[in-house]
């Protein structure tokens, strides 16, 4: 009987680039999908800088990958708020100029972009579920340089696919703890959290944006879409959740609102964030979990560790 080597089975996946493949969003999916594609890394580590538009060329131009997937962003809110219409700054080198860079390579060589992006393009006004014809309009400096960074795609020419992704979580990631798995980290200590109970946003499991980015590489879809989770809800539905399924004590959550925090934060807080997910799953047949089902998921994964 014939058996495939391990070059030749190498050799039937689809290779794709990747910026940010040691996040926490690109690690797993990478890790997700590691039968289904050969992944090249592009990063600081292996000499490649988003920011230095020659080094990124000259290593996506000698790359036969199709695909190239931009995970890489700035995420930290806070700080990016404090570097706001700073060009110079990191956020904006990373979420925008690194991002034209990408961009303007993939048009050149005819690569397919996919761009990941986020909920923060939208300023949260309407009590609505954001679909992807709707006018970005961020009211944070975070969410104004990916929506820069979302023109920078169009505008270049490429062949490209966004998509938007929301509180991603994953089960575990030692690196970064996400929105979950800090509550998680609290709840086991018995610590109190007030939680936001007038607010609305769309949390989203990584495993689940693995499987969706699966499709999209190979299918390699023209336009907008929003990779994320099935529920919408506050923080305090999400933390009753969390504590009904791992067996929490409920007493442990307090539910406050928003204008506590705004009256202290210097940062914008969008009140209504949910994203509706129905093209995903009209265009290209994606079901994303709901909330419950994905925590469901993570503690049968943490169960298995």
């Amino acid at each position: 009987m014939f058996k495939c080597s391990n070059d030749q089975m190498m050799n039937d996946k689809t290779k794709v680039i990747g910026t940010g493949l040691t996040g926490l969003v690109g690690s797993r999916v990478k890790e997700l999908t590691a039968d289904v594609f050969d992944w090249t890394n592009l990063s600081r580590s292996n000499g490649v800088n988003i920011s230095d538009k020659k080094s990124l060329e000259n290593a996506i131009i000698k790359d036969d990958s199709e695909v190239v997937i931009h995970f890489a962003a700035f995420t930290d809110l806070d700080e990016a708020e404090k570097q706001k219409n700073d060009k110079k700054a990191l956020c904006y080198q990373i979420n925008v100029e690194g991002t034209r860079n990408i961009a303007s390579v993939c048009a050149k060589t005819g690569k397919h972009l996919i761009y990941v992006s986020t909920d923060a393009v939208f300023d949260g006004k309407e009590n609505v579920l954001y679909t992807e014809t709707d006018k970005p309009n961020p009211i944070n400096w975070y969410g104004r340089t990916k929506w820069l960074g979302e023109q920078a795609v169009i505008d270049s020419g490429c062949k490209f696919t966004i998509i938007r992704i929301a509180y991603p979580f994953r089960t575990k990631f030692e690196n970064k703890k996400d929105f979950v798995r800090k509550l998680l980290d609290k709840f086991s200590k018995g610590e109190t959290l007030k939680m936001f109970s007038d607010t609305l946003f769309t949390l989203t499991y990584i495993d689940d944006i693995s499987g969706a980015l699966e499709t999209i590489i190979q299918r390699k879809p023209s336009g907008i879409f929003h990779v994320v989770g099935s529920s919408t809800l506050s923080p305090f539905q999400a933390a009753t959740e969390i504590v009904r399924v791992f067996g929490f004590n409920s007493k442990l959550i307090i539910p406050i609102n928003l204008s506590v925090y705004l009256a202290t934060s210097f940062r914008p807080y969008p009140r209504w964030s949910g994203l509706s997910n129905e093209k995903l799953k009209a265009g290209l047949d994606v079901s994303m979990r709901t909330f419950s089902e994905a925590i469901l998921e993570m503690k049968r994964q943490l169960s298995f560790n």
